[in-house]
C-alpha cells in the first residue's frame, strides 16, 4: 500500500488492490495445501505407523526399558493424532470461515485506507511527545510483524523445496504432501519444524530405510542452518528480535487458547506488543509532579487515592487476565511455574559458577543441564521402581490396616491407596504431556537464568527511579524466598526418604525403595505429605513384619514426624521465610482445591512470597516524594 501510494494511487484503490492480492494468495495457498495434503492423510498416517514400528523394533533390539517404550508409544500416538484430518469437520464450519474471511477482508481494506487517519484521531488528545513516541513504536511494530511474516514464509518455502527435492532424488513416495506439511509447520516456531521433521523421517524410514531417512534429516538441518545464515545478512535477518523465552511460552499458550490459529498468529501479536510496550509504559508511568498544596481542602489520602485509582483498575485488570489464563491453560502454566521454581532454586549455583569464570550462558547451561539430568533420572527411577509395585504396595498397606481392626483407618488407607493408583495411572496416561513439560521447563529455566536480569531491567526501565529500586527489592526477595524454600524442602524430603528406606532395608521389609521415593516426593507437601508416606511404612510392617518390626517402624515414624515437624522444618523454613506453621497447614488444602497436587506443592512458597513482599508492595503505592507537598 505504501508503494502504491508513493506512485500516485489513491488511498481506497491501493487498499482494495492490496487486500484482493492478499486474499487471492491466501485462497490459492489453502486450496493447494488442501489438494496436496488432505487426500493423502490416510497414506501418511499408514507410512508413519510403519516407520514407528521399525523404530520401535530397533529400540527393543537395543534393550530399551519398558517405561521408555511406553513413553515412545504414547508420544508417537500423539504425533499420529495431529496428522488426522476430518474432511467433514473441516467442511462443517465453512460458512463461519467464509463469514470471517469476508469481514476480515473489509476490515483490512478500511485499516489500510483510513488506519493512519484513525490513529491520528486517537492520539490527537495526547501529549505531542508521547503521541510521537507511540506512533513511531507502532509503526516499527507493524514493520517488525511484516518482516517476521515475510521471513517465516520464505524459510517455510525454502524448507519445503529442499524436502521435496530430496525425497524426489531418493525416490520416496508422497513427496508433495510431505513438502506441504513442512511448509505449514514452518509457521509454528520450533515445535513445527520438530514435528514435520519427525513425520518426514518416519515416512522415509518406512519407504526407503534408515540411511535415506538420515539423509533427509541431514538435508532438513543443513537447509535450516544455511537459509538462516543467508537471511542474517539481509533486512529479513534482523526484522524481528523476540526472546526465545517468550516464544516457548507463546507456542503452548496460542495452541491452548486458539488452536492452530493461535500457534501461527500469537507470536506476531507478541512481536507488535513488544514494539509498543515501552511507549505505552512511558505514557502510563507516574510522572514526577510539581509540589502541590491542598491547604487542607483535600485530605492527603484522598489525593493519593485519586492519583492511583485508574492505575489500580489497570492492575486489577491485568491480575484478572492472569487468573483467567491460569485457569484456562494449565498446560502452559505448569512448565512456566516449574521453570520459575527451578530458576530460583538454581540462581545461587549459577551465580557461583559465574564467579568461577563461566559466562552467563555457560553457567546457566551447566546449572540447568545438570539438574535436568538429575530430575530426569529421578523421574525414570521413580517410574521404574514405583509404578510396577504400586498395586502391591497399596494392597500390602491395606492388609496392614486390616490388622489394626479399626474401620476408619482401613477406609482412610483404601482412599489414599486409590488416590495413589489413580495418580500413577494419570501420569502414565499423560506421558506425552509430561515429556513436553520436562522439555519446556528446563529450557525456560535456562533462559531465565541466563537473561532474567536483563529482561527484568528492560521491563522496569520505564519506571521512575525510586519505584524501580523498590521493584528490584520485591524481585530479589521473591527469588530468594522461592529458592530458599525449594532447597530447604528438597533437603527435608531427601532426609526423610533416605532414613525411611534405610530402616526398612535394615529390618528386611519389602517395598523399601518405592516407599522411600514416595516419601521424597511427599516431603514437598509440608507436614502432611511426610506423615502420610511414612505411615505407609508402618502399614507394610503390620502386614508382613514381626512385632519388633512394627514397634521399630512406629517409634521411628512418631520420632521422625515430631523432629521434622517441630525442629527440622521450622529451622529450614525459618531461614527461607518467616511463616507460622498454622498458615502452612491452612494453605496446603487451599492449594489442593485450586490446582490439585501441584497447588499443594507450590502454595506455601507463594504464600511466603506474598508475606515477604507485601510491605514493599505497599510502599510502592506511596505518592511520589516530590508530589507530597
Amino acid at each position: 500500500v505504501r508503494r502504491l501510494r508513493a506512485r500516485g494511487v489513491g488511498r481506497g484503490i491501493a487498499a482494495v488492490l492490496a487486500t484482493l492480492l492478499g486474499v487471492a494468495l491466501l485462497i490459492v495457498t489453502v486450496l493447494i495445501l488442501a489438494l496436496a495434503v488432505v487426500p493423502h492423510v490416510a497414506e501418511l498416517i499408514s507410512a508413519v505407523r510403519e516407520g514407528v514400528r521399525d523404530l520401535r523394533e530397533w529400540l527393543v533390539a537395543v534393550g530399551a526399558p519398558e517405561f521408555l517404550l511406553a513413553a515412545f508409544d504414547r508420544l508417537m500416538l500423539s504425533v499420529i493424532a495431529i496428522l488426522r484430518v476430518d474432511p467433514v469437520a473441516l467442511a462443517g464450519p465453512a460458512v463461519t470461515v467464509g463469514t470471517v474471511l469476508i469481514l476480515s477482508s473489509f476490515l483490512t481494506i478500511f485499516l489500510l485506507s483510513d488506519g493512519d487517519r484513525g490513529w491520528r484521531r486517537v492520539t490527537g488528545s495526547m501529549d505531542p511527545a508521547h503521541a510521537a513516541a507511540l506512533t513511531a513504536s507502532a509503526t516499527s511494530g507493524l514493520d517488525r510483524v511484516s518482516g517476521y511474516l515475510r521471513r517465516t514464509a520464505l524459510l517455510a518455502v525454502i524448507d519445503a523445496i529442499v524436502v521435496y527435492a530430496t525425497l524426489l532424488v531418493l525416490g520416496v513416495p508422497l513427496a508433495a504432501p510431505l513438502s506441504m506439511l513442512v511448509f505449514i509447520s514452518g509457521f509454528v516456531p520450533y515445535l513445527g519444524a520438530i514435528l514435520s521433521a519427525t513425520v518426514v523421517v518416519l515416512v522415509t524410514l518406512a519407504f526407503a530405510g534408515p540411511i535415506p531417512s538420515l539423509v533427509v534429516l541431514a538435508a532438513i538441518v543443513v537447509a535450516s542452518v544455511v537459509s538462516g545464515r543467508l537471511l542474517a545478512s539481509t533486512g529479513l535477518g534482523t526484522a524481528v528480535d523476540v526472546h526465545p523465552l517468550l516464544v516457548l511460552v507463546a507456542i503452548p499458550t496460542g495452541a491452548a487458547l486458539f488452536g492452530l490459529l493461535g500457534l501461527i498468529g500469537l507470536l506476531p501479536v507478541i512481536v507488535f506488543i513488544l514494539a509498543v510496550a515501552k511507549s505505552i509504559m512511558a505514557v502510563l508511568s507516574v510522572q514526577e509532579a510539581e509540589p502541590q498544596r491542598t491547604d487542607g481542602v483535600v485530605p492527603r489520602w484522598l489525593d493519593r487515592l485519586a492519583q492511583w485509582s485508574w492505575r489500580g483498575l489497570v492492575a486489577a485488570g491485568l491480575v484478572w487476565v492472569l487468573i483467567e489464563i491460569t485457569v484456562s491453560i494449565p498446560g502452559v502454566i505448569v512448565p512456566v511455574v516449574l521453570a520459575l521454581v527451578l530458576a530460583a532454586t538454581l540462581a545461587p549455583l549459577a551465580s557461583r559458577l559465574r564467579q568461577m569464570g563461566l559466562g552467563r550462558g555457560g553457567a546457566a547451561a551447566a546449572s540447568t543441564v545438570g539438574v535436568a539430568l538429575v530430575v530426569a533420572a529421578t523421574v525414570a527411577i521413580a517410574v521404574v521402581w514405583t509404578v510396577g509395585p504400586m498395586r502391591e504396595l497399596v494392597a500390602t498397606a491395606v492388609d496392614g490396616a486390616e490388622e489394626i481392626h479399626i474401620q476408619e483407618v482401613l477406609d482412610a488407607v483404601e482412599s489414599v491407596g486409590g488416590s495413589i493408583l489413580a495418580t500413577a495411572a494419570a501420569v502414565l496416561g499423560a506421558l506425552p504431556r509430561l515429556l513436553l513439560i520436562l522439555v519446556l521447563a528446563p529450557l525456560i529455566a535456562f533462559f531465565l537464568l541466563r537473561d532474567a536480569g536483563t529482561l527484568w531491567r528492560d521491563g522496569i526501565s520505564g519506571v521512575v527511579a525510586h519505584r524501580r529500586e523498590r521493584l528490584d527489592t520485591i524481585g530479589g526477595r521473591s527469588v530468594g524466598v522461592l529458592g530458599g524454600y525449594m532447597l530447604g524442602t528438597a533437603l527435608i524430603s531427601l532426609f526423610g526418604a533416605v532414613t525411611s528406606a534405610l530402616i526398612m532395608i535394615i529390618l528386611g521389609l519389602p517395598l523399601a525403595i518405592p516407599i522411600g521415593i514416595l516419601t521424597f516426593f511427599g516431603g514437598f507437601i509440608p507436614y502432611l505429605g511426610s506423615a502420610v508416606t511414612t505411615l505407609l511404612a508402618v502399614l507394610v510392617a503390620l502386614a508382613v513384619g514381626t512385632t519388633t518390626d512394627v514397634v521399630v517402624m512406629m517409634i521411628w515414624t512418631i520420632v521422625f514426624n515430631i523432629v521434622q515437624g517441630n525442629f527440622v522444618t521450622p529451622i529450614v523454613y525459618g531461614r527461607a521465610f518467616s511463616l507460622h506453621p498454622a498458615f502452612i497447614l491452612l494453605a496446603i488444602p487451599a492449594g489442593g482445591e485450586l490446582a490439585g497436587v501441584l497447588g499443594m506443592f507450590l502454595v506455601v512458597p507463594f504464600v511466603a512470597i506474598i508475606a515477604a513482599i507485601w510491605q514493599p508492595a505497599l510502599d510502592l503505592l506511596e505518592a511520589d516524594p516530590m508530589a507530597s507537598g
